[in-house]
């Protein structure tokens, strides 16, 4: 029932989700966007302002131009004080004075110019020089009077200069300025709603769909829940939507196998405890047989025993294999010792089951090889590859080391017939048998286990009709 609510909780926060984001890379994306815009309408304004400040100084200059063309209308090229004044105040100037070549100049001067005052010729200003020209008027506070010279329209070869006030000019431009700033503002609240809602459609919503699946797998990785229709898009918002989703019920697949792995675990252990104790008094009954007066009887009795010890065997490997594996103690003691004790059992086990049979352990280690490692673990290692290679039917297995140095690698070989190509692939999958028959399967499972709680690895090094030979190194035991 909790999880029935849960599901159908989990589309109304998808729709709520969609009013309310709830991710910060949204607004963080929109904050650049918008940002990157302003900074862009920035880069255009610079030049804006400047051939706006040259385009109204060249009005001016025309104005005043038709201002010095009206002496021509006077005999004497002279007007009266009120008349100058009327001139001036419809040119928007305060001085003009008109030079064209073989004429005599013409001037009308309400402020004269002064030796101090700023003068600027629009024929020589660069495009930088415009744009400091213009910042540096509205950086300006007050009158401020600038004598500006340039070319008119109307009369190409001549040259005109006025003197007027930037304080006009100045509070123009700030009108200019400001109806630019509205309309960058406009323009990138346009653009980044645009982009904001194009990055939740086809980034953002996916994204925040993604990891609530993530969440939601992470918090119950077991249960299937349900589970959203496939995007269908090809991008990398698909690819990583698809990949995810293998991976989720490649995990989802494991995660039930090992648990019932897990289960079949416990099972068994009550099953083998129960069994060994059946084989136990089995053997005990076995004993006896074969203390019987009867031949027949006394004949039966080792096959008996060895099908019990098999059985027992079989038991206990697989309760070693599903047991936790506890960590290695570490001891420093002889490996060649060790090697000899193991070939001690591994031959004695053999004169059990056919006092006949041939087992030949050899002991390649040169001299006192002494190293770290839990010994109990590398006794098992060993016991496990050797018997092994005894039961596939090799008369001969020598150990010996690979080098002196970091890691220790440690070699058995065998004089066998190989294993087969069907069984190399799965070798070290537990319950794979390796062509022999009565075995578990779990030999070389647990013996990897044993080697990788060392931090090492076991591995085939070669196989055929010559023999196998096995390796496993040990990072941590070399002397």
């Amino acid at each position: 029932m909790v999880a029935d609510v849960t599901l159908q909780a989990r589309p109304l926060r998808r729709v709520a989700r969609r009013f309310v984001p709830a991710f910060g890379l949204t607004w963080r994306i929109l904050g650049l966007v918008v940002a990157a815009i302003m900074a862009a309408q920035m880069l255009l304004f610079l030049p804006l302002i400047g051939r706006f400040r040259m385009a109204h100084l060249e009005q001016l200059i025309e104005s005043g131009t038709l201002a010095a063309l009206a002496l021509d209308a006077t005999p004497d090229n002279m007007v009266t004080e009120e008349v100058k004044r009327s001139l001036l105040n419809n040119a928007r100037v305060d001085s003009v004075v008109l030079i064209e070549p073989h004429k005599p100049k013409r001037a009308l001067l309400n402020i004269p110019p002064r030796p101090d005052m700023p003068t600027f010729n629009l024929m020589d200003r660069g495009a930088l020089g415009l744009i400091w020209d213009a910042l540096a008027t509205m950086a300006r506070d007050g009158p401020y009077y600038i004598r500006v010279g340039g070319e008119s329209m109307r009369l190409p070869h001549a040259m005109v200069w006025i003197v007027v006030d930037e304080q006009p000019i100045r509070h123009v431009m700030y009108g200019y300025a400001g109806r630019m700033l509205v309309l960058s503002s406009i323009v990138a609240a346009f653009t980044a709603s645009l982009l904001f809602l194009g990055l939740r459609w086809l980034v953002i919503s996916p994204l925040q769909d993604l990891s609530e699946d993530m969440t939601a797998f992470r918090h119950a990785p077991e249960e299937p829940g349900r589970e959203r229709p496939p995007t269908g898009r090809d991008d990398e918002i698909g690819v990583v939507d698809r990949e995810f989703r293998n991976l989720q019920r490649e995990l989802r697949a494991s995660l039930r196998q090992k648990s019932r792995l897990a289960e079949v675990g416990a099972a068994s252990n009550k099953i083998n405890h129960d069994l060994r104790n059946m084989l136990s008094t089995a053997r005990l009954l076995s004993d006896r047989l074969a203390q019987s007066n009867d031949e027949r009887t006394r004949k039966f009795a080792p096959t008996i025993l060895r099908t019990i010890d098999r059985a027992t065997r079989l038991a206990s490997e697989a309760i070693e294999y599903v047991r936790d594996r506890p960590a290695p103690r570490m001891t420093r003691f002889d490996l060649g010792d060790l090697v000899d004790e193991v070939g001690v059992a591994l031959q004695e086990q053999g004169e059990e089951s056919d006092p006949n049979l041939l087992r030949n352990w050899a002991n390649a280690l040169d001299g006192e090889r002494r190293v770290h490692a839990d010994r109990d673990f590398l006794y098992r290692v060993l016991v496990n590859l050797g018997r092994n290679a005894f039961e596939a039917g090799a008369t001969t297995v020598t150990v010996s080391t690979n080098g002196a140095g970091r890691p220790l690698a440690v070699d058995i070989a065998d004089n066998g017939a190989g294993i087969p190509p069907e069984v190399k692939a799965q070798l070290f999958r537990p319950f794979t048998k390796g062509g022999r028959a009565g075995g578990a399967g779990l030999g070389l499972a647990i013996a990897r286990d044993l080697v990788q709680a060392h931090g090492g690895e076991l591995v085939l090094v070669a196989t055929g009709r010559g023999g196998t030979t096995f390796r496993f190194t040990l990072p941590s035991a070399a002397g």
